[in-house]
């Protein structure tokens, strides 16, 4: 009888102790809540919010992420702005550049990046200080599907020889496609940064068939994979997010 009321005196000592303990815990956890406040958009307004009103699964970026992944460098690590890159790398203003004329008479299709050219076997690297390869090829004639338009105005697709590639997915939503490279570095989701050396600069793909030099074939695509401009998103890397917390009321 007096061991079983030992065991029993032993059994509760430890209930009494991690009881206290997960208060403390549990006050401790609070009291983080407490300091957490959510930005989001309610009517296409900004909306702050206590962390504790959170009923469901979310993901919270702080400032400092934002702003550190969403500023972009040149692929060549070399500190050079995007127009210092266009001066400096692009060939011809006509047919370098995003948007130029490409196709047959019967398939017409338009430049869907920029060429920067730079000697065979130069490094490229991401474009910002994190990236996840989405997509790659070691293969000098892998074909990638572009749009086109056919005669009598049908829109198409069709397949480009666009040579071994290399494709980085941005915190911020944007892809940039690489291709035409002499050497692939990466494989298929391997993390990156900026320190990361993707791939060597070379003529793989259609290229072959030109008298063109070796040149990098970059594009940036959004979500629905659909190109864009570069100069539209390269040109300013000012932005802060930071900056503008700062001028919120947080009262």
């Amino acid at each position: 009888m007096k061991k079983s009321t030992i065991f029993i005196s032993i059994i509760f000592a430890i209930l009494l102790i991690i009881i206290i303990t997960d208060f403390f815990i549990i006050k401790s956890l609070n009291k983080k809540l407490d300091r957490i406040t959510i930005l989001t958009t309610l009517d296409k307004k900004p909306v702050l919010f206590p962390a504790r009103k959170l009923e469901e699964k979310t993901i919270l970026i702080t400032p400092e992420f934002v702003d550190l992944y969403s500023k972009y460098y040149s692929p060549f690590k070399d500190g050079r702005t995007f127009q210092e890159l266009i001066n400096k790398y692009i060939h011809n203003r006509w047919q370098d550049h995003y948007g130029a004329p490409r196709g047959t008479s019967s398939m017409r299709r338009i430049h869907e990046g920029i060429d920067l050219f730079a000697p065979i076997n130069t490094p490229v690297y991401p474009l910002t200080d994190y990236g996840i390869v989405t997509e790659v090829s070691d293969n000098p004639h892998y074909m990638v599907t572009v749009g086109c338009v056919r005669t009598g105005g049908i829109q198409d697709s069709v397949k480009i020889e666009y040579g071994k590639t290399v494709r980085i997915l941005y915190p911020e939503g944007i892809e940039s496609i690489y291709t035409h490279l002499n050497e692939v570095n990466v494989v298929l989701g391997q993390e990156v940064d900026r320190d990361t050396q993707v791939g060597l600069i070379g003529r793989t793909g259609n290229v072959q068939r030109t008298t063109k030099a070796a040149h990098l074939h970059m594009e940036l695509r959004d979500k629905n994979n659909k190109s864009f401009d570069p100069r539209h998103r390269l040109h300013f890397n000012q932005h802060s997010i930071k900056f503008f917390l700062d001028h919120l009321d947080w009262d």
